[in-house]
């Protein structure tokens, strides 16, 4: 069983461990997030759930629990499916990653749980 996210990490092999990898230390970076495994993957939060990452067998899904109101903030986000606010980018590289984009995408969920409350609430 899966108990940190480090471990999650050393989980994942080939392209996605390293995404995975590079992700966290950007979100890390980005301050303010606290990290945990919950429902089998690494969750960061911050006055409520703000984003989650998950290894496939060829990219790192990376969501945002209020991912609906950020698509302005980002091309690749796509909203997910039935009446959540969820949206996801696709990670299929090391490339893909920017901290710069990745922290204000994190500051942008933050400020959106401090505007109205936990996501899951």
């Amino acid at each position: 069983m899966t108990k940190t996210v480090e471990d999650y990490i050393a989980g994942l092999s080939g392209v996605p461990g390293d995404v995975a990898k590079r992700l966290h230390a950007a979100l890390i970076a980005a301050g303010g997030l606290t990290d945990i495994v919950k429902w089998g993957h690494p969750i960061y939060e911050a006055g409520g759930l703000v984003c989650l990452f998950k290894g496939a067998k060829d990219h790192v899904t990376f969501g945002f629990w209020r991912g609906a109101d950020m698509l302005d903030l980002d091309s690749r986000l796509e909203k997910g499916g039935g009446k959540g606010d969820m949206a996801y980018i696709r990670l299929g590289a090391i490339d893909d990653i920017d901290d710069g984009q990745v922290a204000r995408l994190v500051a942008k969920g933050i400020a959106l749980n401090r505007l109205k409350g936990d996501p899951m609430k």
